[in-house]
């Protein structure tokens, strides 16, 4: 059985998990998936937010995501440190979710360059906001507004070189409308961000159910043999992949079916939950995500949903 790793999901309850966490609880455990290529999984209630990782070039190294808390990227610099003497060159933000980006700055101070789609640095100090309720508290709308940007962004990706390694770095649809997969092709390694969440339910408030489905399945067709890196939960392969994708795709045709027969709102949910149930109810996260991600679902089927709006 693979062994589970769960994280807190939105940053409400980051927050105050962050808060309560015991100072001498780990934040997240190392895993080396190949020679310099490790991912940082998240421990589940620490406030670390979602999983990063980090790739080792012959000169130099490159992060992927920055946590959600100035304390878990701190901890993860110095577990860089203590695994090669090589500059962290770069950060790649795999999207705006504050869970991914809180961390920004302590890589940016220490001489790193934060990259991004473009997308990203319009979205992270202002997006992050709706995470706080209709009236953040003026503490939060601090924290948000201090987040460190992205100061390379780009529209379609990039390829970086760290020496004898490169990094392919893509733009792909479904999460939020800004996401980036990175890919390291020599190690057959994805990092996929919030695009695959394993056997876990995921935040679809941003989300685009069936460009995520598409890009799901551009994953293994195009990296068959690869480890998957997801944004919450454990490294995956082909299977992992593909079972998130029949989840989104379960959930929408289920979805689909409770609006053709005329249901909506609360009877929407009354028709559809005890199929999710009974299928995923083991998954992470099923008592938390499964009542929003049938009404992200809703308003996304309907045309109602509100999701960021891209910049020029």
């Amino acid at each position: 059985m693979k062994l589970r790793m769960l994280s807190l999901a939105l940053p409400a309850l980051w927050l105050s998990s962050s808060l309560a966490a015991d100072a001498a609880k780990p934040l997240f455990t190392l895993q080396q998936l190949a020679p310099g290529v490790w991912a940082a999984i998240s421990v589940p209630k620490s406030g670390t937010g979602g999983n990063a990782g980090f790739v080792v070039g012959s000169d130099g190294v490159a992060v992927i995501d920055a946590f959600q808390t100035t304390a878990a990227a701190q901890a993860l610099l110095d577990a860089i440190r203590k695994t090669t003497d090589k500059p962290v060159r770069f950060v790649i933000d795999t999207h705006y979710h504050l869970d991914h980006v809180g961390g920004n700055g302590v890589f940016a101070q220490a001489g790193a360059v934060v990259m991004a789609e473009h997308n990203v640095a319009a979205w992270e100090r202002t997006e992050n906001l709706k995470f706080f309720g209709a009236s953040p508290k003026p503490e939060e709308k601090a924290m948000v507004e201090s987040l460190t940007l992205p100061t390379l962004t780009y529209k379609d990706g990039v390829v970086l070189s760290l020496g004898d390694r490169k990094l392919v770095v893509k733009v792909v649809q479904g999460h939020t409308g800004g996401d980036s997969a990175v890919i390291v092709p020599d190690a057959k390694v994805v990092f996929t961000g919030d695009l695959f969440w394993d056997h876990d339910l995921p935040n679809l408030i941003d989300a685009d159910t069936l460009q995520q489905i598409a890009t799901n399945d551009d994953f293994v067709k195009d990296h068959p043999d690869a480890t998957f890196v997801p944004g919450h939960g454990v490294p995956g392969k082909k299977a992992d992949v593909m079972a998130f994708r029949d989840y989104i795709m379960a959930l929408r045709a289920a979805v689909a079916g409770a609006r053709s027969a005329g249901k909506t709102g609360q009877g929407l949910v009354d028709q559809v939950l005890p199929g999710l149930k009974k299928q995923y109810g083991d998954w992470g996260y099923f008592d938390y995500f499964s009542l929003p991600n049938i009404k992200d679902t809703e308003s996304e089927l309907a045309g109602t949903k509100k999701r960021p709006v891209p910049v020029d």
